[in-house]
């Protein structure tokens, strides 16, 4: 029997909870993103004396080593503030990894703030977005939420986080609904695009309207240039995912080095980068610095190749140490590198005139997150609202295409979610706050459960389908029920079989028949 779906007062219910969220997340981001402002200044004001003056290094030194140690023994103390926090939470969302959200919470902000302030190539949003999380948890606590209300608390927290980081609170809900809930259910885009609102209204006044990355442009990519697009987006496809594999394998390289304790590790990027901010201050940081420069200046192509080379292996080396930073504004960096220098190479050889660099320098930052993370739509909508125009949106979803079908025959594989399963391979089992849990799953055309009745699809064990949502309708089922390609199915599992179980149902729900393939 099938039953309206209406917006009730259990929606605008989620709703309020949401904005409380977004506020709290709003608040605690900007204090975090104003310190670390404040802190990567200092440094890097200080890095730039030492040329001359180099006695600071008796002081650059023995300050970098005792932040190491303060930073590795926090990271010891809770292994779950390692590298971006993301993994964690989509890992957390998965029901396959349970976090204290107290720890999280004052652990990871003081370990970003000191590590992004020195200038390590990593960036704030990772930290924002498992902040975020840890504060969507926090109210979940306070008002004993459980199951999946409290995992949709800490998504909208996890949205909050990166739209108060980034004043991009469509890319924020984006990214929740494409990158971690892989679905896009009106409850859950609803409670995360409240949240994320709310946080940028916070953020917005304290750092005001501008974008983060105000990339100006006067001219648009002619249809009859757009050729000129297909190598700029196989570049991005290959070295995004020369990228995405260095990610996943230089914590494998750190662990080789058995002269220091791995929880030292992160003394490495951390007195390495005094001679990069000596000698290259524009470089440090999540790289904003450099966009903005490539945006508004003309350098030799010999130098912005450099400074990529630069960008690329250092932004590693940081993040394989295990230092509690993201690595989404250095992804960024190293397209918007390569789109340029591609750029100055096309406009040497006559091809491209100098008033469409700032183009590239766009398209290449899309393509790059993209190659990276394989989220399309995310990085879409995330660099349009960090230059605040959608003029290029044609042009620039062409490149974004064709860096994802690169990527893809790379088999490059989705940064976040591999990160994530190595992150739980040990701990299959959640330790949750209640003896059953629900698990949800979208239904893909063409898989396996696609217009079958209910009685004849073989459902895991300890697995019960309790509810089909189809557009506006909720759907008791029954035996004869025949499942339609777009419903939500809704079951009722027992709450430490939620991690595998999940894997087992959305496999089929989502993967193609044999007849198919």
């Amino acid at each position: 029997m099938a039953k309206p779906h209406r917006l009730s007062l259990a929606n605008l219910k989620f709703v309020g909870i949401s904005a409380v969220i977004g506020i709290a997340t709003g608040g605690v981001i900007s204090i975090f993103r104003v310190l670390i402002e404040h802190g990567l200044q200092f440094c890097t004001t200080f890095y730039q004396t030492i040329p001359n003056h180099w006695q600071n290094l008796w002081l650059a030194v023995p300050a970098a080593l005792i932040l190491a140690v303060i930073v590795g023994l926090l990271v010891r103390s809770e292994p779950n503030i390692r590298g971006s926090g993301i993994p964690q939470v989509e890992a957390q969302l998965g029901g396959n990894l349970e976090m204290n959200w107290v720890h999280i919470l004052w652990k990871k902000f003081v370990t970003g703030v000191l590590t992004n302030s020195t200038g390590v190539f990593m960036g704030r949003e990772g930290p924002s977005i498992q902040l975020g999380g840890a504060v969507g948890q926090g109210i979940a606590a306070g008002l004993k939420q459980q199951g999946g209300t409290r995992r949709l608390s800490i998504a909208t927290g996890a949205a909050a986080g990166l739209s108060a980081t980034f004043s991009a609170p469509l890319a924020g809900t984006f990214f929740v609904l494409e990158g971690v809930y892989r679905n896009f259910q009106p409850t859950i885009w609803l409670s995360c695009l409240t949240g994320a609102l709310c946080s940028n209204f916070v953020s917005e006044n304290v750092f005001g309207l501008t974008p983060v990355l105000p990339v100006t442009y006067q001219t648009l990519f002619q249809p009859v240039m757009y050729w000129q697009l297909l190598p700029l987006g196989i570049a991005l496809g290959i070295l995004g995912h020369i990228y995405n594999l260095g990610l996943l394998n230089f914590p494998a390289w750190y662990s080789k080095i058995k002269v220091i304790p791995s929880w030292f590790y992160c003394a490495i990027p951390l007195l390495l980068v005094i001679p990069i901010g000596a000698y290259f201050p524009a470089t440090t940081g999540g790289g904003s610095k450099i966009i903005m420069l490539l945006a508004t200046h003309h350098y030799a192509l010999l130098l912005i190749l450099a400074w990529l080379a630069l960008r690329f292996s250092f932004g590693l080396v940081s993040y394989g140490a295990g230092l509690p930073g993201g690595f989404f504004m250095p992804i960024l960096t190293v397209g918007a590198l390569i789109g340029t220098s591609y750029g100055t190479i096309m406009n040497q050889l006559g091809f491209l005139p100098a008033n469409l660099m700032n183009n590239l320098l766009i398209f290449g930052m899309a393509g790059c997150l993209t190659a990276v993370c394989k989220a399309p739509f995310t990085s879409i909508i995330l660099i349009t609202e960090l230059v605040g125009s959608t003029r290029n949106f044609m042009s620039l979803t062409i490149v974004v295409l064709i860096a994802y079908l690169t990527a893809d025959i790379l088999e490059t594989q989705p940064i976040y979610q591999v990160l994530s399963e190595r992150l739980t391979s040990v701990k299959r089992y959640l330790d949750s706050l209640e003896a059953t849990d629900q698990i949800q799953v979208p239904v893909f055309g063409f898989s396996e459960v696609a217009n079958q009745p209910v009685r004849d699809v073989k459902w895991p064990e300890s697995s019960i389908l309790i509810t089909i949502k189809r557009g506006n309708l909720t759907i008791l089922p029954h035996g004869s029920t025949v499942i339609k390609p777009g419903d939500t199915l809704i079951f009722l599992v027992h709450k430490d079989t939620v991690g595998y179980l999940y894997q087992e149902l959305r496999q089929m729900a989502t993967n193609q028949t044999s007849e198919l393939k």
